[in-house]
């Protein structure tokens, strides 16, 4: 996420060697997803600017990834829903930033990559996207619709984060809410692993899109929120690794957060 990865101290370059990240590349301008907004902070040679990706799951209530909230105060992050993450009309502030309390990224295989930002005012006229219910991935993995043979499954990704030119890969930003299509390739304890890979007609995600959503979408249309864009391959040409919604650790910290504002 540009340089904020430097003046956070971000343990963040994990990969494959693993790398937090944060841009969709491969993917098209979004303006549909008016519920996924962009975390804003104030850069040294950049100004105000996107740093990571996130959705409006409640009011109040900004879900994006712990590696991108922990030592991050209220007074030193915004949100900003316009698809243009350069407009700052409308800018909200925030009153709280709160991190998973188990969250740590070190040799786990779960650092509990989820965090919150609390809106000082709650947001209107923007519908908070749907949460999924416990073990909702496990039941799609367990009745087949997550893979038919060789054909896998399709989730959506959005965010703000950096383009990506290939051969050879030039990152570039353009702090626009974009969304991609990812193919599904495992479902792990606290993972959602996809394809980005360019060359099989699938997008990703890259630095600054960290945070964001992956949607599933049912048979009516309605969209799940699944997955929280936490890292990939450095490059941003080959996997990405979302935190997982559904499980536990997640659904109750959400609940603990929601339940303390209500």
């Amino acid at each position: 996420m540009k340089k904020l990865w430097i003046s956070l101290g971000l343990v963040l370059v994990l990969v494959l060697v693993t790398v937090p990240v944060v841009a969709i590349t491969w993917g098209e301008p979004d303006t549909e997803h008016t519920n996924v907004g962009a975390m804003m902070m104030v850069l040294p040679g950049w100004g105000n600017t996107p740093v990571c990706s996130g959705t409006l799951i409640h009011p109040r209530v900004f879900l994006t990834a712990g590696h991108c909230t922990v030592g991050v105060e209220a007074d030193e992050v915004w949100v900003n829903f316009n698809q243009d993450g350069t407009n700052l009309e409308g800018i909200l502030d925030v009153a709280e930033v709160i991190t998973h309390p188990d969250y740590w990224w070190g040799p786990y295989s779960n650092p509990h990559d989820v965090g919150v930002l609390i809106l000082a005012e709650p947001v209107t006229g923007i519908t908070p996207a749907t949460l999924p219910d416990e073990g909702f991935l496990d039941r799609l993995d367990e009745e087949g619709e997550l893979k038919h043979g060789r054909e896998r499954a399709k989730f959506t990704l959005v965010g703000y984060g950096a383009t990506l030119d290939w051969p050879p890969p030039d990152i570039y930003y353009e702090d626009q809410r974009q969304y991609s299509e990812s193919e599904f390739r495992a479902l792990l304890k606290s993972w959602l692993r996809m394809s980005q890979n360019q060359a099989t007609g699938d997008g990703g995600t890259c630095y600054g899109d960290s945070g964001g959503p992956a949607f599933w979408t049912e048979p009516d249309g309605t969209e799940i929120l699944v997955g929280i864009t936490s890292w990939g391959d450095a490059p941003c040409v080959s996997s990405g690794f979302n935190y997982r919604v559904d499980i536990p650790d997640t659904l109750d910290f959400i609940d603990q957060v929601i339940g303390s504002l209500d």
